[in-house]
């Protein structure tokens, strides 16, 4: 099976904040739904922070590549 990706995780978070937010879940429903966020929200942030250093990293290699501006 594979991981969903990244838009799937973020919707499937938006959609739990939306029935957190409405209220009408009990209380066990509430517990589950949280820690299932808590997990999409440490997933998601891990991969933006990977992304952002892939993208840094990126950058650094294209400037190192960039010539030298004339003078």
């Amino acid at each position: 099976m594979n991981e969903p990706s990244f838009e799937e995780d973020q919707a499937e978070l938006e959609a739990i904040v939306e029935r957190l937010e409405r209220g009408e879940v009990e209380l066990e429903e509430l517990a589950r739904l949280w820690e299932r966020g808590e997990r999409l929200c440490r997933r998601l942030a891990a991969e933006l922070t990977a992304t952002q250093g892939r993208i840094e990293e990126l950058a650094r290699e294209l400037d190192a590549e960039a010539p030298e501006p004339r003078r």
